[in-house]
């Protein structure tokens, strides 16, 4: 659960591990174990309204549900398919399309179903970097699933009037961070129906990337306010135990 102003958003897992091996994560350290099941994705979010019951009383509203936990949501498409079936339905959880956003780090076989059997719901692509040498290090499918391919199957994605494409871009020091990245980014998704969170890092055990300033990560945002394109940089909450973006992994 993710607490902001007295709402809540939820950020779900749709596999135990992940098969994507990105290097920025703590996750892909562990590998794939196994997916999960459609009752144990919506099993999360019931699990979750319930402490809020009995914990935070008038409070207990979930918002939003991001599918941004362990694995690659569209790696486990089917059982993803099904649990959104189940918030969207009015004898299910009744969740509005627009609050629910599944990311991806722009697995083509998922995103090839995604117009047809998830129509409505937000996407947001992990993309870390506009550099294909940059890309290959931090997300290894893009060797396989090249981010020009991707981008064109998100572009003929059909978006209703409240839908909406999120760009994540994690922010390293000295990797991913200068200028030149940020007028890249800006070059590439300029024109485009398009919103950006930017990450600075999250340090988890036996990485070598580090945490940009600051300072840093606001030159990058007002840069990319240059190519009018809204951007926001996304607070970073449960570090302190390590459960902020990057940083879930499990333990045996």
């Amino acid at each position: 659960l993710i607490p902001f102003n007295n709402k809540y958003s939820i950020c779900l897992s749709s596999q135990v591990g992940c098969a994507m091996k990105c290097s920025f994560c703590f996750t892909g350290t562990q590998g794939l174990k196994r997916n999960l099941s459609t009752s144990e994705i919506v099993g999360q979010f019931l699990l979750a309204w319930k402490w809020l019951a009995e914990n935070r009383g008038e409070e207990k509203r979930i918002l939003n549900i991001v599918f941004m936990g362990q694995g690659e949501p569209l790696h486990n498409f089917d059982a993803v398919k099904s649990a959104c079936d189940i918030f969207l339905s009015k004898n299910g959880t009744s969740v509005g399309n627009q609050k629910i956003t599944i990311s991806t780090s722009g697995y083509l076989p998922g995103l090839k179903r995604w117009k047809d059997e998830i129509p409505g719901v937000n996407l947001a692509l992990s993309l870390h970097s506009p550099f294909a040498e940059k890309r290959n290090e931090l997300i290894p499918i893009n060797k396989k699933f090249k981010l020009e391919e991707v981008l064109s199957y998100i572009d003929d994605i059909p978006l209703s009037k409240k839908q909406f494409i999120t760009y994540e871009y994690l922010l390293i020091k000295d990797f991913n961070d200068s200028e030149v990245d940020a007028r890249k980014t800006g070059e590439l998704l300029k024109g485009k129906e398009a919103y950006i969170n930017l990450i600075p890092f999250n340090p988890f055990p036996g990485t070598e990337y580090q945490r940009p300033t600051d300072l840093v990560v606001n030159n990058f945002k007002d840069i990319l306010s240059e190519y009018k394109i809204p951007t926001l940089i996304r607070m970073t909450k449960g570090d302190d135990v390590l459960a902020a973006c990057g940083q879930l992994n499990s333990k045996d």
